[in-house]
């Protein structure tokens, strides 16, 4: 089985699908993030990682033309079953096979999707988002912080009493104590995916009782990656709504939902 493969496996089975059978805003970063696209939200949409349609729901009413694509088939069903008549892909946000350069008005990569990938998966991802994005066009993806709250999380750890999360955390453990079991073992076996590079890292994460390991980086890193793949940051949100600012390396944030715009090529010599 191929990594594509992989990946669509673990996200699309049973237990996992149901749990993005959602609807609205991920949070208020991301209705701001989205506030601040409107104009390109009635152009010609591709939503990546759509999920079980939670997206798809927000982005396809207004649009002039919908493109939804997931890995999982599982999600892609999901999607199907509750948006029928759109058209939802089985495909690989590492490539985007089958879409047109520079055609779409705006792409989205939200939930953090992009964290699933590992380091280069992910600069592919950026590279082929701006491919596939018109030069007026506008990208906008969401991305965990390494300084934020669910970075480098344990089992047996609670962070995040400020923002109120650990109580979520505690509540959920008295009713689901098997929860606290399950992800402890989870945690063992996916630890050991973890990785460090500069200005990033890769950590198993709370979600899904620690079944899969995210990226997480710096502001400053996940900026700099964009640029090198023509991708320029022009606003910033985090996931409780407030502006982040680019020019700064670190964010407390948790997660920041960042709006990008392509730079122009160099013209052929």
């Amino acid at each position: 089985m191929g990594d594509g493969e992989a990946l669509g496996a673990a996200w699309g089975s049973d237990e996992v699908v149901e749990v993005f059978d959602t609807d609205g805003y991920s949070d208020r970063g991301e209705e701001a993030a989205l506030g601040a696209v409107a104009a390109w939200c009635r152009g010609r949409v591709v939503d990546i990682a759509v999920g079980g349609g939670r997206t798809t729901g927000l982005l396809s009413r207004h649009a002039a033309s919908y493109v939804g694509i997931d890995i999982a088939e599982g999600m892609v069903t999901l999607a199907r079953d509750r948006f029928p008549g759109l058209d939802l892909r089985v495909g690989d946000a590492r490539d985007l096979a089958g879409l047109e350069s520079g055609a779409s008005d705006l792409v989205v990569f939200s939930f953090n999707g992009i964290d699933s990938l590992d380091h280069e998966d992910r600069r592919q991802a950026m590279r082929a988002m701006r491919r596939v994005v018109a030069p007026s066009g506008r990208v906008v993806f969401s991305t965990f912080s390494i300084d934020g709250v669910s970075f480098d999380e344990r089992p047996w750890t609670l962070g995040g009493f400020r923002t109120g999360r650990a109580f979520v955390h505690l509540a959920l453990y008295a009713r689901h104590p098997l929860s606290w079991l399950r992800s402890c073992r989870n945690f063992r076996r996916s630890r050991h995916d973890s990785e460090d590079g500069a200005g990033w890292a890769r950590r198993p994460m709370r979600a899904l009782d620690f079944q899969f390991v995210a990226h997480f980086a710096t502001v400053g890193s996940t900026v700099a990656l964009l640029r090198s793949e023509g991708l320029e940051p022009v606003a910033a949100f985090s996931d409780t709504g407030g502006p982040v600012v680019l020019g700064e390396e670190h964010s407390d944030a948790d997660y920041v939902h960042l709006v990008c715009r392509p730079t122009p090529r160099p013209a052929a010599s």
